[in-house]
């Protein structure tokens, strides 16, 4: 009889603290936008850490030299600003679920808020059909044809910024390393020449081989 109710009071110990732990238990959900957690997907390269590395690629270009002197030197002889094409991400590596769309849309962003070059929608990345339907109003007749734009009118890219990420795999016996990259280089579409680039380590896998006995 002592045994019956021993276990039935172990029983219902358990179970009160299964409920309590249970109870207790919440869920953080953290804005990629404006909070930083440093929470690392081991089998990929998390959002966060995309949009933190693209953010990082825009301060690099706009504090290097080169690029610093290319705007002036355009400014001067131009009277305006340079206008950047950009690239769609590409993704080089063994993952094809990466979602790079990520970089392009935070790369855009960061080029707008600093607000040094316009980026066109014309062509490249963010190339809108939208752009080429509006101007064909002009055939008709519920349309103004005074306020459609006019052949001539559309301005092409002087710069074009081209982002991908890459990945190595390295091996040392059973385990095996997959490293990824993020890079990004700026070109002068006058003269094809590189202004600048920039490159930096992403998340990494390692997998060790288990052998059976």
């Amino acid at each position: 009889m002592k045994n019956k109710i021993y276990k039935m009071t172990l029983s219902c110990v358990v179970l009160l603290a299964v409920m309590i732990f249970s109870g207790c238990a919440s869920t953080t959900i953290y804005d990629p936008e404006t909070t930083t957690t440093n929470l690392r997907d081991p089998l990929n390269v998390s959002q966060e850490e995309m949009r933190q590395v693209a953010r990082a690629a825009i301060q690099d270009v706009l504090c290097s030299p080169r690029f610093v002197n290319y705007v002036n030197s355009f400014r001067a002889s131009r009277g305006r600003r340079p206008i950047l094409k950009l690239d769609h991400t590409i993704n080089d590596t063994n993952d094809p679920n990466l979602n790079v769309a990520v970089i392009t849309d935070t790369l855009e962003r960061e080029l707008l808020n600093a607000d040094i070059v316009d980026v066109t929608l014309a062509e490249g990345a963010e190339r809108t059909q939208a752009i080429s339907n509006s101007r064909l109003n002009i055939n008709d007749p519920t349309f103004n044809s005074a306020a459609v734009a006019r052949d001539n009118t559309l301005m092409s890219a002087n710069i074009i910024l081209r982002p991908k990420v890459v990945s190595a795999m390295s091996a040392d016996g059973r385990t095996k390393n997959v490293e990824r990259f993020f890079v990004v280089d700026l070109a002068n579409i006058d003269d094809g020449l590189i202004i600048w680039k920039y490159n930096k380590a992403l998340g990494f896998t390692t997998t060790r081989d288990v052998v059976g006995w």
